[in-house]
C-alpha cells in the first residue's frame, strides 16, 4: 500500500479553497491503494499533527489545533515521516497560492527527499510571479498582452504616464504574485490606475499592468512532461463582467460555466496546442491549468499558468481532467501519483 501525506491550508489568501481541494482529494483517493494521512497547515504556516478521520461533508473539519512554535511543528512532521520509505510514500501539497504554488513547499519537499505531486520548485516559482512568467513568454515569442511593471519603491506618476502612453487605456492591474484574481482591477482612467496600483501593493511588492485583451478567457488542463502532454478541451466562465474578476468567478450568480467551451473544432485544437506551448515554455511538469484569451479574430494570448489549480468538485481542472480521460477523479489522482513517483526516481 502507498502512503500519502496530504498537506492543506497554508498562509495564503486561498487557504479555504485549499481545504475544499484537500477534502475532494481525500474522498477520491482509493482506500484499497492508499494509506492517507492529512496535515493541516494554519495561516501562520504551523503544521498540525497528522490525522486520518475527517467529516467528509465539511472542509473545515480539516482545520486542526496547532502549537505556537512553527519550527517545532515542522520538526514533529519530519520526525513522523522519517520512518516512511520514499519509494512508497508521496506528498500531495494541496496548497494554493503563496507557500503552495510559489516553490516554497516544493523546495522543502526536495530538501527532505520525498516525491510529490505536480510542479517542482523552479516552474512553481516562475508561474507564481506573473512578471517573470511574462518575461519568459516574451522570450519564447508567445502571444500575450502588452505589459509593464513596477516595484512599490519605484512607483510614481512617470510610471502611470508610461502605462497610458505605451499600452493605452483600459488596463488590467495585478499583484505580480497572487492567486484567484485577488487584488486585480480593471481601470479606465489615470486616477483609477493610481488607486488600483496602490491596492495591488497591499498583496505584493511588485505590480503588473497589462493591456486589456478583448476576448473570452478559456482554461485548459495539461497533464504530463516535455513532449508527452495531454491537453483537455477548453472550458470558460461566461460573464457580463469586462474581465473575470474575483466577484465574477466566485459570487456572481449570473456567471455561467461552459465545459467544454463552445468553439469550432479547428480553433479548439489550436487552443490546446497553444496551451501546451505555454506550459513547456514555463518548464512545467506534472500538471497545470493554462488560462488563455480567445478573441473574436480567433487569436490566442496567454494569461497565466496555475501550477496547482483547484481540485474542488467544481474546479475546472478536476472536471476537465476527468472529461479528458473519460474517467473518475480517482483515476486522475492515480495517474498524478504515478507521475510523481516516476519523476522522483
Amino acid at each position: 500500500m502507498i502512503n500519502v501525506y496530504l498537506l492543506c491550508g497554508g498562509p495564503s489568501s486561498e487557504h479555504d479553497i485549499s481545504l475544499r481541494s484537500a477534502l475532494n482529494i481525500s474522498k477520491n483517493l482509493s482506500k484499497e491503494k492508499y494509506n492517507t494521512k492529512i496535515v493541516y497547515i494554519d495561516k501562520n504556516g504551523v503544521f498540525s499533527k497528522s490525522f486520518d478521520y475527517i467529516d467528509s461533508s465539511d472542509e473545515f473539519s480539516l482545520v486542526k489545533e496547532t502549537i505556537s512554535n512553527k519550527a517545532k511543528s515542522i520538526a514533529n512532521f519530519l520526525s513522523e515521516i522519517k520512518d516512511y520509505n520514499p519509494d512508497n510514500t508521496i506528498i500531495i501539497p494541496a496548497i494554493h497560492g503563496t507557500y503552495g504554488e510559489d516553490g516554497t513547499i516544493q523546495g522543502f519537499l526536495d530538501c527532505i527527499g520525498y516525491p510529490y505531486l505536480g510542479n517542482g520548485l523552479l516552474s512553481s516559482a516562475i508561474c507564481m510571479d506573473k512578471v517573470t512568467t511574462n518575461d519568459i513568454f516574451e522570450k519564447n515569442k508567445i502571444s500575450q498582452a502588452k505589459y509593464l511593471y513596477t516595484y512599490k519603491d519605484d512607483f510614481n506618476d512617470d510610471f502611470v504616464n508610461k502605462c497610458i502612453d505605451e499600452i493605452g487605456l483600459p488596463l488590467i492591474v495585478k499583484p505580480s504574485a497572487n492567486g484567484s484574481s485577488v487584488g486585480v482591477s480593471k481601470v479606465e482612467d489615470k486616477e483609477q490606475l493610481k488607486n488600483a496600483v496602490k491596492e495591488a501593493f497591499e498583496f505584493d511588492k511588485k505590480v503588473l499592468v497589462e493591456e486589456l485583451i478583448d476576448g473570452q478567457e478559456i482554461e485548459i488542463a495539461i497533464i504530463g512532461d516535455g513532449n508527452s502532454l495531454d491537453a483537455s478541451m477548453p472550458a470558460a466562465y461566461i460573464t457580463n463582467h469586462r474581465f473575470l474578476d474575483y466577484d465574477a468567478k466566485y459570487f456572481d450568480k449570473e456567471t455561467i460555466e461552459e465545459i467544454p467551451f463552445n468553439m469550432e473544432r479547428v480553433y479548439q485544437k489550436e487552443a490546446m496546442e497553444f496551451a501546451k506551448e505555454c506550459y513547456k515554455a514555463a518548464g512545467c511538469s506534472g500538471f497545470a491549468r493554462v488560462d488563455i484569451f480567445y478573441t473574436n479574430e480567433h487569436k490566442f494570448f496567454v494569461n497565466e499558468i496555475n501550477t496547482f489549480p483547484g481540485f474542488t468538485p467544481s474546479s475546472f481542472f478536476a472536471r476537465l481532467a476527468m472529461l479528458m480521460y473519460n474517467k473518475s477523479f480517482g483515476y486522475v489522482l492515480d495517474k498524478l501519483i504515478e507521475d510523481g513517483f516516476r519523476r522522483f526516481k
